[in-house]
């Protein structure tokens, strides 16, 4: 499995044009992530357990090779907090929302901002949420749909890069 530099993840991301197309690529690389921490949370590293129980665990047809139960797992362990758990589960659960939708749905549509408004990594960060809200409330002079659809998705970029430290490198923290 290569390892991307945030730079590399961020470009991905900004070549998608569509939010669904968005949303898939944020949690093919998150959980890119949790695959690659999964196998540190084993900590007996015995050959033999690392080879029958551990490998098939995390084999492509293994019980792990699903993100919501991977991420259960690890927050059930404690080694991720549960404002990281809700907000990738919530970007998986959006990204299968928007791939049943009959309509195609934008970054600048009323349910993405609904959505990110659900998202500790943006909420949190309270310039970046507070610049969204103020555009998206401004007066229509002001406003630009496009412009609108770009700071948010910067912004859903920047929960995901905010994620991926915490899945890789806070990898030991209280919850």
């Amino acid at each position: 499995m290569k390892t991307q530099t945030e730079d590399e993840i961020i470009e991905q991301l900004d070549e998608q044009e569509q939010l669904l197309d968005w949303l898939l690529k944020a949690n093919e690389v998150l959980f890119s992530a949790v695959k690659t921490y999964l196998p540190q949370v084993f900590v007996n590293n015995d050959p033999d357990i690392q080879e029958y129980a551990v490998k098939p665990l995390l084999a492509k047809s293994g019980p792990l090779d699903n993100l919501d139960v991977s991420l259960r797992l690890l927050y059930a362990l404690g080694k991720i907090r549960k404002t990281v758990y809700a907000d990738v589960i919530c970007l998986s659960q959006f990204s299968q929302y928007v791939q049943t939708e009959n309509n195609v749905l934008s970054f600048y549509d009323e349910m993405t901002y609904d959505f990110i408004s659900n998202l500790n990594a943006i909420t949190e960060n309270e310039q970046l949420f507070s610049a969204i809200r103020k555009m998206k409330f401004s007066s229509f002079e002001v406003f630009n749909t496009e412009r609108y659809g770009n700071m948010i998705k910067t912004g859903l970029t920047l929960a995901v890069t905010s994620l991926l430290k915490e899945l890789t490198n806070g990898n030991s923290v209280e919850c």
